[in-house]
C-alpha cells in the first residue's frame, strides 16, 4: 500500500481535505494545473510521477523500473551479521564477566575472615545480615587475618595469583605451613597502604564535648618484617601493638574520631580459559581496597571488599598450539569487518535518501508557492520525512561505534570500559535493527495493524501519562518519606521507585506489606493503607484505562480496514489524487517514473 493512499489515523473531524491558497480560499488543484502553461503543466505531471514513486513502497518501486532492490537487500544482510555478531560477542561478553565476578569471589574468601558461600549467593530479601564487626578485638582479627592471608598468597590460594611487581620474592623451596620459609625475601613484597579517614579532633570532658567535624585522611605504608609476620600468625591481637608502633590504634577512644578504614593493595593473575573465544593467556592487575566503615558511628562496623581488574600489558609470552590460527579469530574478525562495511553503506545510502527528500521537499514547495500560490503545511512537510530513515541512521552509528570498541578489544586494547560500551551500543543498535524489520511488515494490510495501532494512540498515552507520571511521583515521595526508614524496600529513591513499579505488575506485594518495620505502630498502619491506596489506584483504574486507550485505537483501525476508508486531508495527499493511479504492469505507464523522466534532483530550483 502506498504512502499517499493510506490510511490516515489522524484524521481531525470536520476537516477538510481540499488545500487553502495563501488567500485562504479553498483550491481546486484539478483547474489550477489546467490553466498552466504547457511547459508548466508538463513540470506538475514530472512532478507528481516523481512524488508518487517517492511514496510507494519497495514492492512497487521493484514492479515500476524492474530495479533489484539492493537497499532491502543490504538491510537483510545486515540483520543477518548483526544477529551473528551479537551471538558472538555475547558469548565472550558472558566469559569476561564470570571471570571478573569469579575473581571477586576468590577475593573475598581469600581475605574476609569466616565469609561464607551463602553471602556470594544474590538473592532478594538478603539470606543473611551485612557482613558487619561489633568489638574493637574482631576489627584486629580481622585485620591480621588479611594481613596473613596477603603474606601467604602463594601457600593458599589454587590459583595464579602474585605480587604486583617486577621481582620474585620467594625462592623455589621447602616451604612451611602458614607462612613461606626462612628463604622468602619479605623486603620485596610490595606494601599495602592502610588510609584513615577521620574527624579533625574529638575531646569530651565529663559532661562537655568539642568535635572539629572536618575530615582529614592519613594514608600508612605498612610493611612487616618477618619477625612480626610470625607474631601475628601466632597471635592475631599482637598486630594491635605492631600498629601502635606505627601511631596506627583502634581503641574504643577512637570510635568516635575514626569514620572509615580501607586497606590498599595491588595483585597481579594470568588468565587463560580454553573455552569459546577466549583461548589466549591475559594478564590482569587487581586493585584490592578493604574498606571497614564506621561512618554511621552505632558501633557496627561494616566490612566489604571492592576489586577493581583491569587488563595490563604486563607480562610477555605466547600460547603454544598446533593451529597457526584460532578457530574463533578469523571468523570473528570477518564477521566485524561485515557489519562495518555493510552499517557504512547503510549509513550512506540512508543519509542519501534523507538528503533527496530534502530537495525534493524544497522542489515541491517551491512549486505550489510558484504555481498553485499556496504554501506546504506542516504535515505535508513531515510526509518527506521519512522515520525509519532516522532509525535506520542511529543503528547503524550505535553498530559502527560498538563495533569499532570490538575490534579495539580483539586487539587486545583491552579495558573494562570497552566491553561496557561495546555491549551498550551493540544491544541497543540490535534492538532498532530489528525494530526497524517492522517497516517491512507495513506494507501489507494484514501485519501493520500494530504499527497503526501505536501510531494513532500514541499521543493520547502521552497525554494519559503525563498525569499518571505526576500521581506516581506523589506515590514514590510520600512512600520513601513514610516507609522509607521502616522498610529496605523502600530504603533509597530508586529502591522505592523500583518497588512500586513491581507493585503495579502485581509483584512481591504480600513481601512489600511484610517487610515494613512493626516497632512503629504508626508506620506500619499509615504504610499499609498506603500501599492498599497505591495497587487499588494504579492497578484497578489506570492501568484498565491504559489498557482502554490502546484498545480504542486498535477498534478505530480495524473499522478504517472493514469499511476501507481512505481519508484524504492534506495538500499533498490532494495534489496527487489529481494524477492517474500508475498502472504497474503497463509499459508505457511505467516509463514515465524512470530516472530519465524525473526531473533532475539539484537545489537549483532555490
Amino acid at each position: 500500500m502506498s504512502r499517499y493512499n493510506r490510511i490516515n489515523e489522524d484524521t481531525p473531524e470536520g476537516s477538510n481535505v481540499e488545500g487553502f491558497s495563501e488567500n485562504g480560499e479553498m483550491l481546486n488543484y484539478m483547474e489550477s494545473l489546467e490553466q498552466l502553461s504547457g511547459d508548466e503543466r508538463e513540470i506538475a505531471l514530472k512532478l507528481q510521477k516523481q512524488l508518487q514513486f517517492f511514496l510507494m513502497d519497495p514492492i512497487k518501486k521493484y514492479k515500476v523500473r524492474h530495479q533489484f532492490p539492493w537497499k532491502l537487500m543490504l538491510q537483510v544482510l545486515k540483520i543477518i551479521l548483526i544477529t551473528i555478531q551479537l551471538i558472538l560477542f555475547a558469548e565472550l561478553r558472558v566469559t569476561h564477566v564470570d571471570f571478573l565476578e569469579d575473581t571477586a569471589t576468590v577475593m573475598r574468601h581469600k581475605f574476609l575472615k569466616d565469609w561464607d558461600d551463602e553471602r556470594d549467593v544474590v538473592a532478594y530479601p538478603p539470606p543473611v545480615g551485612k557482613y558487619s564487626v561489633y568489638r574493637s578485638t574482631d576489627l584486629i582479627e580481622h585485620f591480621a587475618f588479611i594481613v596473613n592471608s596477603y603474606y601467604s598468597l602463594h601457600n593458599d590460594s589454587f590459583a595464579s595469583f602474585s605480587y604486583d611487581t617486577g621481582f620474585t620474592p620467594y625462592n623455589k623451596t621447602k616451604l612451611s605451613s602458614g607462612l613461606r620459609s626462612d628463604t622468602m625475601n619479605y623486603t620485596l613484597i610490595p606494601c599495602m597502604q592502610l588510609c584513615t579517614e577521620k574527624l579533625r579532633s574529638v575531646r569530651i570532658h565529663n559532661k562537655t564535648y568539642e568535635f572539629d567535624i572536618s575530615p582529614m585522611e592519613n594514608c600508612n605504608k605498612l610493611q612487616f618484617t618477618i619477625d612480626e609476620l610470625i607474631q601475628i600468625n601466632e597471635d592475631p591481637s599482637a598486630l594491635q601493638d605492631i600498629l601502635a608502633s606505627r601511631n596506627i590504634t583502634f581503641k574504643a577512644d577512637d570510635s568516635l574520631g575514626i569514620s572509615k578504614l580501607t586497606l590498599h593493595f595491588n595483585l597481579r593473575t594470568i588468565h587463560f580459559s580454553p573455552v569459546l573465544m577466549d583461548e589466549n593467556p591475559e594478564c590482569y592487575l587487581i586493585k584490592i581496597a578493604i574498606v571497614f566503615d564506621n561512618s554511621r558511628h552505632t558501633g557496627q562496623i561494616q566490612i566489604s571488599l571492592h576489586s577493581l581488574i583491569s587488563y595490563v600489558n604486563i607480562c610477555n609470552g605466547r600460547a603454544l598450539n598446533d593451529r597457526k590460527l584460532s578457530l574463533h579469530t578469523l571468523p570473528i574478525l570477518v564477521i566485524d569487518i561485515l557489519v562495518f562495511t555493510c552499517c557504512l553503506l547503510s549509513l550512506g545510502l540512508c543519509i542519501r535518501s534523507m538528503i533527496k527528500a530534502y530537495i525534493l521537499q524544497l522542489r515541491t514547495g517551491a512549486f505550489f508557492k510558484k504555481n498553485l500560490y499556496s504554501k506546504l503545511s506542516v504535515i505535508d512537510k513531515l510526509e518527506f520525512v521519512n522515520l525509519w530513515n532516522v532509525m535506520i541512521l542511529l543503528n547503524d552509528v550505535f553498530i559502527i561505534i560498538g563495533t569499532l570498541c570490538k575490534v579495539s578489544i580483539e586487539f587486545r586494547d583491552f579495558e573494562n570500559h570497552l566491553f561496557t560500551l561495546s555491549s551498550v551500543f551493540l544491544g541497543i543498535g540490535a534492538l532498532l535493527v530489528y525494530v526497524g524489520v517492522l517497516r517491512y511488515f507495513i506494507f501489507f494490510d494484514e501485519y501493520n495493524v500494530i504499527v497503526l495501532t501505536l501510531k494513532k494512540s500514541i499521543p493520547n498515552i502521552m497525554r494519559f501519562m503525563v498525569c499518571t507520571i505526576i500521581l506516581y511521583l506523589g506515590f514514590l515521595f510520600s512512600g520513601w518519606m513514610i516507609i522509607g526508614a521502616y522498610s529496605f524496600k523502600f530504603r533509597t529513591l530508586a529502591k522505592s521507585s523500583e518497588t512500586l513499579f513491581s507493585l503495579i505488575n502485581g509483584d512481591d506485594m504480600f513481601p512489600t506489606f511484610a517487610t515494613i518495620n512493626d516497632t512503629n505502630t504508626t508506620i506500619k498502619v499509615v504504610g499499609t493503607i498506603y500501599i492498599y491506596a497505591f495497587v487499588s489506584l494504579f492497578i484497578y483504574v489506570i492501568l484498565s484505562l491504559f489498557i482502554a486507550i490502546i484498545m480504542d485505537a486498535y477498534d478505530v483501525i480495524k473499522s478504517r480496514y472493514t469499511q476501507k476508508c481512505h481519508p484524504k486531508v492534506s495538500q499533498l495527499q490532494e495534489f496527487l489524487a489529481c494524477a492517474a493511479e500508475p498502472d504497474l504492469n503497463n509499459s508505457s505507464s511505467r516509463i514515465q517514473f524512470a530516472r530519465d523522466s524525473q526531473l533532475p534532483m539539484t537545489f537549483s530550483h532555490r
